[in-house]
């Protein structure tokens, strides 16, 4: 039987603690049981001889002796107190803490894969939108969807376009984006996931990792490693649905459609646009990607006057129209 995996966070400021405590209760995905506590009498209590494997604690609660207490991972947080240093700052948004917290255990590759792989969790539904036709409403069309598809399960969107034109989804310069994280895609499936986990970020209740600056990036990855990539995000177990917004750009691009549940193939109601999808779907015929193209659902978005934003109000023209594509899945 596998030892009980524990982040302990211990604070003595009790309203730090509880908050931070709370957050980490209702982060799903994370590879610990969470307990915290405010006191050394209660640290010593929980932990009873038995070594969490994460200890988070501020530099103002740091003694030499939880060193003693044999964590795996021993994380600090700055807070202002003279001498002694820290990985991160203690006062900031709760998610930039735990983005550290991950970073300083992901290169752990002492097992793990167990406590992310859970069998008894069913398999994320990948859903591709795909279409060989510009200016189609195509990243509006995937993230609108994702939020709507909230209503059934956790979701997240995955960008493969670069130049993104949504600034929420672009990384900023000390953040990191998709082509980071595929970086760590030979590591142990429990460092990747761990990574992955790191730089997960949410918009409306999306799930969402920010995309690639540049297409080169991500153009010279193998197609074999974004099919282990999709593998074990929809493994995960995480997530209901997991939603491509797909790009002719990165490699292996029809067999990663093959791997979808279900495809929407954005188009327009115009000449040029009807002569790519038909030219589109011949390749697939001639390489044999019938069943692609048997899975797809051509749609063609209204063109209306306002968009809706990715985070605002979901009503009007678009958001319905969508409401209409989506069915069962």
């Amino acid at each position: 039987m596998k030892p009980e995996r524990i982040l302990l966070l211990y604070d003595r400021d009790e309203e730090y603690a509880h908050l931070m405590g709370e957050y980490l209760l209702g982060c799903k995905g994370l590879p610990w049981k969470i307990a915290a506590c405010t006191s050394a009498a209660d640290l010593l209590g929980i932990v009873n001889g038995r070594s969490p494997e994460v200890l988070v604690t501020s530099a103002s609660c740091y003694d030499k002796c939880l060193e003693k207490i044999g964590a795996k991972h021993l994380i600090v947080l700055s807070d202002g107190t003279l001498g002694v240093g820290g990985v991160t700052e203690k006062y900031q948004p709760a998610e930039n803490t735990l983005r550290a917290i991950l970073d300083a255990c992901a290169d752990d590759e002492d097992g793990g894969e167990a406590y992310f792989m859970n069998p008894a969790k069913d398999r994320a539904k990948l859903i591709g939108v795909f279409s060989p036709v510009r200016r189609c409403y195509q990243t509006t069309f995937s993230v609108l969807m994702g939020r709507l598809l909230l209503d059934r399960g956790r979701v997240l969107y995955l960008s493969f376009e670069f130049c993104e034109g949504c600034e929420e989804l672009i990384p900023s310069e000390d953040s990191r984006g998709l082509s980071d994280l595929m970086y760590f895609i030979k590591s142990p499936v429990n460092v990747f996931l761990l990574r992955f986990r790191s730089m997960v970020r949410s918009i409306a209740g999306l799930d969402y990792i920010p995309c690639a600056l540049s297409g080169t990036d991500i153009s010279d990855i193998p197609e074999a490693e974004w099919k282990l990539f999709l593998s074990r995000i929809c493994d995960y177990g995480e997530y209901r649905y997991v939603i491509l917004d797909l790009s002719e750009s990165i490699r292996g691009i029809f067999s990663i459609l093959r791997m979808c549940d279900r495809i929407y193939t954005l188009t327009r109601n115009d000449r040029v646009a009807r002569r790519k999808v038909e030219s589109y779907e011949n390749v697939l015929s001639m390489y044999n990607y019938e069943d692609v193209r048997e899975k797809s659902i051509k749609c063609d978005p209204p063109s209306v006057n306002r968009v809706p934003s990715f985070s605002g109000d979901m009503s009007g023209e678009f958001v319905d129209y969508i409401v209409k594509q989506l069915g069962e899945i």
